[in-house]
């Protein structure tokens, strides 16, 4: 380097005076006319690497050095410049070869990088990375830029990244990074198949393109709240279907949180998803059995207070709605109230009285039922006939137009409506017209639900005549089958 003398060269210069460094005729003006809307933030990589910039001239004299050096090399600007860049930094057994690079390098322009082991300040030896390449100014002159780093430095963050990389694509958990505008930058395998959309159709779209099922605007909302915040959000749950399994609705456990770079730049909000469909499936169960223990204990203590039937049918309607049903009715044999006992082997139409009916909302359906007091003839050919005639249970789990036709009394009843023939109050009750008797006495339907669920049981427990007590007793194990 020392005494190196490139083909043609002139002597160094420094260029014009008064030319700014953009190659205009007026220097550089800080004077706030520059549009701060069109620049960007700057990332952090380098700065975590902590990458300089070393310039040489002709003869291997340090003419530039960058803020950064001080830390690679130990030495400040001021111990630096002029000083011959081979006697500051390289051991005396490597600057034959230091000599042989630069020469390549000044002379024909090919650049040149790799890993070599220099003299720090404190007298250390440290491996740097450095890229080398020729530069040339206005006036011909040639210098030599090397651009450096610390080695250990570098494989730490490659070994960080790689490990990054992995841990984001071989997660069973679902991982998803989208930018401060909810554009997806990054979607593992895990994710990709819960939601049924390939990796690469994710980038540079947001959720609501891509999960039409859910609801997008709630999940859409937490993101921007994260970002806006800072403040992770996590285990969320998120019940729906994608389009990886759109005829089954699954159960997810989801969070957010944001990603902030080295320097505090907000990169964008991460999400990781977690399938629990079979806990939530669980804990549902669970809830619902909670939830009957706690009907069968009202029950007991509400069912059969008095010896009168009406009123007992009037109870049993009422436990129903809205825990078990969101319309209920209780419908007795005509005969069975005149003290005429039916016998099983009847055929034919039956008449029914209406006892009870209960509702948590008005409805079409509820217009359809009978009315207490109103007695009613069903075909033979009716699921309530049939259910009384044989004591089993019938059901119907959907209920369409057609099965209207052998539920309703007649066709005035059944009315124009499609199934189904009520309005849920909630969206998460399976809908469901269920009726049960004993044998040729007592039915008790309830309805719930959105798709229209229609069950008849019958227990064998109707004694045939009073006392009552006993009758409207085994009239509340008659009970319509839970949601």
């Amino acid at each position: 380097m020392e005494g190196y003398t490139p083909p043609a060269a002139q002597p160094p210069g420094r260029g014009q005076e008064g030319v700014g460094a953009m190659g205009t005729d007026e220097p550089l003006r800080n004077d706030g006319a520059t549009d701060a809307s069109a620049t960007l933030p700057p990332g952090g990589l380098l700065d975590l690497l902590s990458v300089s910039a070393v310039v040489l001239d002709s003869s291997g004299r340090i003419v530039f050095w960058s803020p950064q050096a001080d830390e690679v090399f130990g030495y400040t600007a001021e111990e630096a410049l002029g000083q011959y860049a081979a006697q500051l930094l390289v051991h005396e057994e490597h600057r034959g070869l230091v000599a042989k690079l630069f020469t390549e390098v000044m002379g024909t322009g090919a650049s040149w990088a790799g890993a070599f082991p220099v003299r720090h300040k404190d007298g250390s030896t440290r491996v740097v990375e450095f890229r080398n390449m020729r530069l040339l100014d206005d006036l011909g002159d040639v210098y030599a830029l090397g651009i450096a780093a610390d080695q250990s430095t570098l494989q730490q963050v490659e070994t960080g990244l790689a490990l990054s990389e992995r841990l984001v694509y071989q997660s069973p958990i679902g991982l998803a990074l989208l930018d401060t505008d909810l554009r997806y930058l990054l979607v593992n395998p895990a994710l990709e198949r819960i939601n049924g959309v390939p990796a690469a159709d994710h980038i540079g779209r947001r959720p609501r393109d891509i999960l039409p099922f859910l609801d997008v605007d709630r999940i859409e909302s937490a993101l921007r709240q994260v970002l806006s915040t800072g403040t992770p959000i996590t285990d969320d749950y998120v019940v729906g279907r994608t389009l990886a399994s759109p005829g089954t609705d699954r159960a997810w456990s989801v969070s957010y949180y944001r990603l902030e770079g080295p320097t505090g730049r907000v990169i964008g909000v991460a999400n990781s998803v977690i399938d629990v469909s079979e806990r939530h499936r669980s804990e549902t169960q669970a809830e619902r059995a909670r939830r009957h223990l706690t009907l069968i204990a009202t029950a007991s203590g509400r069912i059969g207070t008095s010896l009168d039937v009406v009123q007992t049918a009037n109870e049993l309607a009422e436990v129903a709605v809205p825990e078990l049903a969101d319309m209920a009715a209780v419908d007795v044999l005509d005969s069975v109230l005149a003290f005429r006992r039916p016998t099983e082997s009847e055929e034919g139409a039956k008449v029914f009285r209406a006892l009870a009916v209960a509702s948590a909302y008005p409805s079409e359906a509820t217009v359809a039922m009978d009315q207490v007091g109103d007695v009613a003839e069903y075909g033979a050919e009716r699921l309530v006939t049939r259910c009384v005639r044989t004591g089993q249970p019938v059901l119907v789990t959907h209920a369409g137009p057609e099965d209207l036709q052998r539920i309703a009394r007649d066709p005035e009843a059944r009315g124009p409506w499609p199934a189904p023939v009520c309005t849920p109050t909630s969206p998460s009750r399976s809908s469901r017209t269920t009726r049960s008797s004993a044998p040729s006495t007592c039915c008790a339907r309830a309805i719930s639900g959105p798709s229209t669920r229609t069950t008849y049981s019958s227990p064998r427990s109707w004694p045939p005549a009073p006392p009552w007590p006993s009758t409207t007793r085994a009239g509340t194990r008659a009970s319509a089958t839970p949601p």
